[in-house]
């Protein structure tokens, strides 16, 4: 008997510790994490990718002084099965769609590392949740002069997505645009410029349809987005412009889905680099091995954010430089 209730005393006293124990542990972890967010990198105080790598922990977040270095850099950010790409040219900032809700916390992070501080416009492709997702966390975290958004009028149903994002626009007193096909947007001493902005009426039921596909020039230098732009708006850009596609870096369409990427548009376009932006594993088996092959047989270098990470192309002195965020923490592990 005495022994029981010795075990019944040191029962209780353990689940009340643990009961005064969490709440503290949870109040300094919170503590520490606003001392790195607002601290990181003054002084001794570590940022949060010196922490990762201190505790060994793998990072997708691009390389700020990688994208310094060059005249002009495009990030495809790593936010699993969705899309985020951030133009730097001259210093100023362009977000083109911003992942997941889920990938939220880690696109943040991933444009605080670039050096991102305010931004000369956000796009929104078209108002899925893969690719809009963490917009009105973006809006609401960075100064942002510009929302871009594509043809709404008539549009049958908005998003909650759509709805929240435009609410923060709101808030934050971001002036807002519906782009139109032909429109241009200086950044730096470069230039977006909408290639074709579909009407939902276009669209129709598919809300892919509705892309703005998007091309942005720096001297020489191209780069091309259509967002998930299927096959038919794919052949709407080629009868209007053809022989005007050509470019340096493509966004695989759709994630790289074979309802995109036509033979005929990847011929037309021949671009040099290559990179979709996709989830691991993910349920739809993008980017599809027939695209791929596509690719390959343009002669174009491929490489996709579920096995390189956040992959950053940046221009310097004319030559394309291609980094991945998954090779540097493969030579971290193999050196460690």
């Amino acid at each position: 008997m005495p022994r029981r209730r010795k075990r019944r005393r040191s029962v209780g006293f353990l689940n009340k510790a643990i009961s005064v124990l969490v709440p503290v542990l949870a109040v300094c972890v919170v503590l520490a994490a606003f001392v790195v967010e607002y601290g990181g990198g003054q002084g001794t105080l570590p940022t949060w990718d010196e922490l990762y790598d201190r505790l060994g922990i793998e990072s997708s977040a691009p390389d700020r002084d990688l994208i310094a270095s060059g005249d002009t850099s495009v990030s495809f950010l790593d936010v699993g099965q969705g899309d985020a790409v951030l133009i730097c040219q001259d210093g100023e900032f362009c977000l083109i769609d911003a992942g997941t809700a889920e990938s939220e916390e880690s696109l943040l992070r991933s444009l605080e590392s670039a050096g991102v501080e305010k931004l000369t416009y956000v796009v929104m492709t078209h108002p899925h949740a893969d690719h809009a997702g963490g917009m009105a966390a973006v809006l609401e975290t960075f100064p942002t002069e510009t929302l871009i958004l594509p043809q709404l009028e008539g549009l049958n149903e908005e998003s909650a997505t759509l709805e929240r994002t435009l609410d923060a626009a709101q808030q934050c007193g971001t002036d807002t645009v519906e782009a139109s096909t032909g429109d241009k947007y200086v950044l730096g001493t470069g230039q977006l410029e909408v290639l074709l902005a579909p009407t939902p009426e276009e669209a129709g039921d598919n809300l892919n349809n509705l892309s703005l596909c998007l091309r942005f020039t720096a001297g020489s230098f191209s780069f091309m987005d259509t967002g998930d732009a299927e096959e038919e708006v794919e052949e709407q850009l080629l009868e209007r412009y053809w022989f005007g596609l050509d470019t340096d870096l493509l966004k695989a369409g759709h994630h790289g889905s074979n309802t995109s990427n036509t033979e005929a548009f990847l011929a037309a376009v021949r671009p040099e680099i290559v990179v979709a932006s996709c989830g691991l594993d993910n349920d739809y088996g993008h980017p599809h091995a027939e695209v791929v092959e596509r690719i390959q047989n343009i002669g174009a270098e491929f490489y996709r954010t579920d096995l390189d990470g956040t992959v950053t192309v940046v221009l310097r002195d004319g030559t394309l430089q291609v980094d991945g965020t998954a090779w540097e923490n493969q030579e971290a592990d193999q050196a460690a």
